[in-house]
């Protein structure tokens, strides 16, 4: 073989190198099971990538793409693997096969002479595999052999696709083979299936493929299928036959009129198909033999079409208007069970009611005549002098009870009203009080700064010190403007500035003149209390005056001496630990600050 020229000069992938030097010291039975491992090669490398692309090219250098081409042709019966090996090795040269880039002159040398083999030999090698099919027995023992030779007979054909979808120009060439055209006459039902749907694919791939074809071919095709179609007596070849018919009717106008003037009495035989579930390709083919022509055939199936399209859309409306219908029938009957359920539930109520009111009724006769009986056997207890007086005391109670369910009617129909003025009340309060309140801040800041808040003026000396200082600075940090509009809006900053300071200097000052005013307080409270008499020499007046008027701090004040007193009347062993300034209870709180408050209100 070629791969016996020295490959220790050349540069590769080290795993086709050292594949290659192996094929070149092998047998020709131990090169397929050397040449399947680079299956795992090549599914790790896809011939979109670059890396696949180098690695095919190094498979076409060492010659090993014709190292497959040539031995796809042995016999396999007495390989390891078997067929099955032969179906793998005609999948890897397809996968190797496809995604070469190499220079023109090999281009031309893959064309003319690689790829031309490459089909025949695959061919070939189906057309062995469907022999040894042919050959077999159809018995249970065969069975699972002849399953397996089928796989790989269709494994055959797939690569072979595969192969044409990278080079579509070869499609005219494998559907014109003469090995094809045996492959589809063979008798066994699945063989035949399988070559009709290569064939399909075939012309999926390239639609120009029958234009490219001699008519002889087409011919010796169309014949066989059309034997299929009306001899056979399997659905699916029968069914298959149908479909690629049609394909080679669809992509070559002028096999219409073929299918039409050539067989005749082809309308009549396609009957005996009817009701096996390729109905339709059977109407398209009965549409074909009836117009004639392909013109006429296309504008038959646009108005079958057309009319397929219309049921389509007519159905899709009637189901949608039975859907909403039956949407509506749904909801009308559930709103019928509702209102009928609502009519019995009103007449049970109104029955109910209506024996309530009787029972009412009749318990208050029943009350009435009770005491017309206990009324009648007082009047006849009592002597005749008293009667008098008696009725008169029952006129007084009858005028009591009446006047009582009158006023109390009366008073709830007005509970409404008055209750509406009470909450009118409430918010003309709550309003009002609102309204004062911010009358007051508003009167607050109209309020002149009080002249005593304000800081005292400069002195002469204070004056001069500080004219001192700014032109002492002024000299040290000369200006850097020049233009009279930057002076101009330096000087604008510095009023806007100034106008702040004076707008928030407000608040400060008030806030100063109450912490000194709290100090003020503080100190006096200091003194009064450095001066403040012992207890046994205090009197009233000393109380009144040490007394706070300020609730928080009487609160807080009683607080700290009931929590003292509390401590006192403790244990000593419980105060261990105990801090002065723990937390007070809440409740606590509440309870001693509502004290003080009536105490202050003098309550």
């Amino acid at each position: 073989m070629d791969t016996n020229r020295s490959t220790a000069s050349r540069k590769g992938d080290p795993r086709i190198v050292s594949l290659a030097k192996e094929v070149s010291q092998s047998n020709d039975r131990k090169v397929p099971g050397i040449l399947l491992q680079l299956k795992p090669i090549l599914d790790s490398s896809p011939a979109n990538t670059e890396e696949g692309q180098n690695l095919r090219g190094e498979l076409w250098q060492f010659n090993l793409l014709k190292v497959l081409v040539l031995i796809i042709r042995q016999d396999y019966s007495i390989i390891v693997g078997e067929w099955k090996t032969a179906g793998e090795l005609a999948t890897i040269l397809s996968h190797g096969t496809c995604g070469l880039n190499l220079s023109e002159k090999e281009n031309r040398v893959l064309e003319d002479e690689h790829l031309p083999k490459c089909v025949e030999n695959m061919l070939l090698l189906s057309r062995h595999i469907n022999g040894i099919i042919v050959a077999m027995e159809d018995d249970k023992e065969t069975q699972a052999s002849k399953n397996d030779l089928l796989a790989t007979f269709k494994v055959v054909l797939d690569a072979l696709v595969r192969l044409c979808a990278g080079y579509f120009y070869l499609c005219s060439q494998v559907i014109g083979s003469q090995w094809l055209l045996q492959l589809l006459v063979s008798d066994t039902s699945k063989v035949s299936n399988i070559t009709m749907a290569t064939i399909e694919k075939l012309l999926r791939l390239d639609p120009q493929t029958l234009s490219k074809m001699k008519d002889e071919s087409l011919l010796h095709i169309m014949d066989e299928l059309i034997y299929k179609l009306t001899v056979n007596t399997d659905v699916s070849i029968a069914a298959g036959s149908c479909r690629c018919l049609l394909r080679m009717c669809d992509h070559r106008k002028a096999l219409v009129e073929v299918l039409c003037s050539r067989y005749k009495g082809l309308r009549y035989l396609l009957k005996r198909w009817e009701g096996h579930g390729f109905e339709r390709d059977l109407r398209h083919i009965g549409m074909l033999l009836d117009s004639g022509s392909a013109l006429k055939a296309k504008a038959h199936r646009n108005h079958e079409c057309a009319r397929y399209i219309q049921a389509i859309w007519r159905g899709y409306v009637a189901r949608k208007k039975l859907r909403h219908a039956d949407k509506a029938f749904s909801k009308f009957q559930k709103a019928y069970r509702l209102k009928k359920a609502e009519d019995e539930q009103v007449k049970l109520q109104t029955q109910f009611q209506t024996d309530l009111v009787y029972r009412m009724k009749m318990q208050r006769q029943k009350i009435v005549r009770n005491f017309d009986e206990r009324r009648l056997q007082a009047l006849e207890i009592l002597p005749a002098g008293r009667i008098e007086e008696y009725l008169r005391k029952e006129k007084a109670v009858a005028a009591l009870r009446i006047q009582t369910l009158w006023r109390g009617r009366r008073e709830r129909q007005q509970l409404s009203e008055r209750q509406k003025v009470a909450v009118q009340v409430k918010a003309v309060i709550k309003i009002q009080r609102a309204v004062r309140k911010w009358l007051d801040r508003v009167e607050r800041a109209r309020q002149e700064f009080p002249t005593h808040l304000k800081p005292p003026g400069l002195t002469d000396d204070r004056r001069v010190e500080l004219n001192a200082k700014i032109m002492q600075w002024r000299e040290e940090n000369p200006t850097h403007l020049e233009t009279k509009e930057d002076l101009q809006s330096v000087h604008n900053k510095t009023q806007e500035m100034l106008g702040k300071h004076y707008y928030s200097i407000r608040g400060y000052r008030r806030l100063q003149y109450q912490i000194e005013n709290t100090m003020a307080r503080l100190n006096t409270d200091a003194e009064m209390i450095a001066l403040a008499p012992s207890l046994k020499d205090i009197t009233q007046e000393d109380v009144d005056m040490f007394s706070s008027r300020s609730l928080p701090i009487a609160t807080a004040t009683k607080m700290r001496h009931t929590q003292t007193l509390k401590r006192l009347n403790l244990p000593w062993w419980k105060t261990l630990g105990m801090d002065d300034d723990n937390d007070i209870d809440e409740d606590e709180k509440e309870r001693v600050e509502a004290e003080v408050f009536l105490e202050t209100m003098g309550v």
